[in-house]
This record gives structure tokens, C-alpha cells and sequence, in this order.
């Protein structure tokens, strides 16, 4: 090969190598959990907290993609957004109609079906819930009532454990016509034991929660289908999540946020309380 050749060749490698970089795709995936307003939890937004936040997010360059489209590669660049809402309160209805979808965003729903076929008060109605699967938003399961999946929940009821594993599927099929192929473990946290349970109960992926934020990469051989990481929304901890996002994407425009001067302890997510989740 003369001289010529081989540098033409080397350019097509170099070419080549900065085509698949610019391609590569990962995620932040963050998790969202109710939205009264009524300043009684750290996993609670208002409807203008949650706007301004989202604005906020996309001021750095970050786009907002679906939970599919990450998995099916169908997305560029480590400037990418994942939104997903636990538990299945009522309130997910109205912020979809009055923040996500006026920005494009179709969040993925990780829903106990115990509250909504059972028609209680703080949760979405199973017309609502179908609504927003033809919307566009994903549904997942996220347990049966919410009950955690932990060696010590294995310990303590067999049986129970099995069941917030293996009922949600069936029911939502029920609810929606289709099965889930998701799952969000309740309370974000999961042992080795239900790894496998959600493995053979027929999902395709699982997903845990904490308050890290974490960039992810479907297509990495090493990554665990069974325990996808996701980043808790605590309203606590927004400045630190926010200014992390700004160090991934090395934004370097004006402060986003201001962490308040006294911030609250963090609390477990999960079901609200009656009197917390009206």
C-alpha cells in the first residue's frame, strides 16, 4: 500500500472511530413520585417545581427521550433524559396534561396495580391509567402493593414475596390489554433472589432507585438487566442532582439552582401515607 493509501485509510479509521463516539447513547433516568404541592414529602412536587426543574434540565442541553427508544438504542450523545414515575398516584394525570406533555415528554409509568383495580382515593383510575398508555406513556409493574422484595421480605413471607413479583403482570395485562415488560422494584431496593424472580416471572428489564445520579448505557455488555440504576427525585437533594447534571454535560452557563440554606432529611420513597397522598 503506498503512502497515499495509508493515510487515506487512516483518515477513514480516525472517521470511522469519531462516528461511533458521536453515536454512542446513555441516559440519566430520573424518578419522579407524586405531585400535590403540599410541601408534606421529599418525593412530592409541585406542578411549578416540577416545570421549572424539567426547564432547568433541558437549559443545559439535555433531551428528553423515552424509556424504549434508550433501550432500543434509538438515541445519540450522553445528553439524554429518561423520565419515570412511581407508585401510580392521582396526580400523574394532571401533571402529564399540564407539564409533560406540553414538552414533549412521555414518562414511564412503574404502577402497583393493588391501588388502582382497587379504586383507592389517592391513586390514578384505571381510565386514567389507560389514558396515558395511549398517550404514549410505558407501564411497568412496580410490585402488587408495593411491598418490598429484600432477603429480609423473603425471610419473613415467602409467599408475599412471590406474589408482588408474579401478580402485577397479570393484572395489568387485565387493566391494559398488554403485558408489562418492565419492572421497578418497590422502594428502589432488590436482592439477588428477586433478581431472578423478575427474571423468570417473564421481564425484560428491572429497575432499582437511589438518590445517585447515574449515566446509563443499554447497550454495555456488563450492564445488569435486572438492576438498572435510577435516580431518585428528592426535593431535599435538588442542587446536588442538578449541578451533577451540569458537570456531565461540562455546562458552563449561569448557576440553575440554588440549593435551600437548611435542607430536610431524605425519606425512604414508597407509598405516601393517607394523609399525605390525597
Amino acid at each position: 500500500m503506498n503512502r497515499s493509501k495509508k493515510r487515506i485509510s487512516l483518515l477513514l479509521a480516525i472517521l470511522s472511530l469519531g462516528l461511533s463516539l458521536s453515536a454512542e447513547g446513555k441516559v440519566v433516568i430520573l424518578d419522579y413520585h407524586t405531585f400535590l404541592g403540599n410541601g408534606k414529602s421529599n418525593i412530592d412536587y409541585s406542578e411549578a417545581e416540577l416545570a421549572a426543574e424539567l426547564d432547568r434540565i433541558a437549559s443545559m442541553g439535555y433531551k428528553f427521550v423515552s424509556l424504549d427508544d434508550a433501550i432500543a438504542g434509538r438515541i445519540e450523545g450522553t445528553a439524554n433524559i429518561v423520565v419515570t414515575i412511581d407508585d401510580g398516584n392521582h396526580t400523574v394525570y394532571p401533571a402529564f396534561k399540564d407539564v409533560f406533555e406540553p414538552r414533549g415528554i412521555k414518562p414511564y409509568l412503574f404502577v402497583y396495580p393493588a391501588i388502582v383495580s382497587g379504586h383507592v382515593r389517592y391513586a390514578l383510575t384505571p381510565e386514567k391509567l389507560r389514558f396515558l398508555a395511549e398517550a404514549g406513556c410505558g407501564i411497568g409493574a412496580h410490585g402488587y402493593h408495593h411491598n418490598p422484595v429484600t432477603d429480609k421480605a423473603w425471610a419473613k413471607d415467602p409467599k408475599d414475596f412471590m406474589h408482588e413479583i408474579e401478580l402485577p403482570a397479570p393484572a395489568l395485562e387485565r387493566l391494559l390489554g398488554s403485558r408489562p415488560t418492565m419492572f421497578g422494584y418497590p422502594f428502589g431496593v432488590f436482592s439477588a433472589r428477586a433478581e431472578e424472580a423478575v427474571a423468570a416471572a417473564g421481564y425484560a428489564w428491572a429497575f432499582a432507585a437511589d438518590e445517585k445520579v447515574t449515566q446509563v448505557d443499554f447497550a454495555d455488555p456488563a450492564l445488569d438487566r435486572m438492576a438498572v440504576p435510577r435516580t431518585i427525585t428528592y426535593r431535599y437533594n435538588r442542587g446536588a442532582m442538578l449541578r451533577e447534571l451540569e458537570r456531565l454535560v461540562a455546562y458552563d452557563g449561569p448557576p440553575l439552582f440554588e440549593a435551600p440554606p437548611s435542607a430536610p432529611a431524605p425519606e425512604v420513597a414508597g407509598p405516601l401515607p393517607g394523609d399525605v397522598a390525597k
